[in-house]
């Protein structure tokens, strides 16, 4: 996932409900590409019939994502919506790559 000035580079794996915790496993990289715009960069997730989920990354660094969504609504599900975003503050919108829809099989 990729947009001007973040990126997350990375898999993504369904844990089956045997392993726990279960649910949508996702591993890599968050980037932030423009380290001087000033803005930070997060993932956001989101199951249908919930509210977005984010995860925060660092101004001006890459960190390391290995992060399972595991709450009672990814388990209950079979597709998960995510993108890599960049948080421009409370007076403009948000930039974010294009969604990525994830299916369980």
């Amino acid at each position: 996932m990729r947009t001007p000035g973040v990126a997350f580079v990375g898999t993504y794996q369904w844990q089956p409900t045997t392993k726990v915790p279960s649910g949508l496993h996702v591993k890599g990289q968050l980037r932030d590409e423009d380290k001087n715009d000033g803005h930070n960069v997060y993932l956001r997730t989101k199951v249908e019939g919930y509210q977005w989920g984010h995860l925060k990354g660092v101004q001006k660094k890459h960190i390391k994502v290995d992060k399972v969504f595991y709450d009672g609504a990814v388990l209950k599900t079979k597709k998960v919506r995510m993108h890599a975003c960049i948080d421009r503050g409370s007076l403009r919108p948000d930039h974010c790559s294009p969604e990525q829809l994830f299916s369980r099989k």
